[in-house]
């Protein structure tokens, strides 16, 4: 089976989110090294520009950051070096396989700074929204 190749998106998400914490806690001691690596390499690279490290300052303060400014230079930081595209992108299907073999990974929504979020078995984009709607079918 192919691994799902995360978005930039549900990577920010994964790293700079309450969801991480939640998915930290259910780590095994095997993937929690992937983890911080992972986090390490994206910090790393993105404190390059100012802009990005402002946020991940606000992460670190326990503040909300601007997860749109993260995630564009993420994107930017992947498009211009192929090799830390390839090299987050393996860390992320990693971490997500072991993750979802230990069903860890099942659905995950809260609510962080009056907004929802959500990430789906750790596959999909998250998800903001200022209202939630649910629909039954009959």
């Amino acid at each position: 089976m192919e691994p799902v190749t995360l978005s930039a998106a549900a990577i920010i998400g994964f790293i700079f989110t309450k969801v991480s914490e939640t998915v930290i806690a259910k780590a095994t001691e095997a993937v929690l090294p992937k983890i911080n690596e992972l986090r390490q390499k994206i910090v790393s690279k993105l404190t390059n520009h100012q802009k990005a490290k402002a946020e991940i300052d606000k992460v670190e303060q326990g503040l909300e950051p601007d997860f749109k400014v993260l995630e564009t230079y993420l994107n930017f930081a992947m498009e211009e070096d192929p090799q830390f595209k390839e090299e987050v992108s393996h860390l992320a299907n990693e971490i997500n396989q072991e993750l979802e073999e230990k069903g860890a990974g099942s659905n995950v929504m809260y609510v962080y700074g009056g907004k929802a979020y959500q990430q789906n078995q750790n596959k999909g984009e998250i998800y903001n929204a200022d209202t939630i709607n649910i629909h039954k079918h009959p």
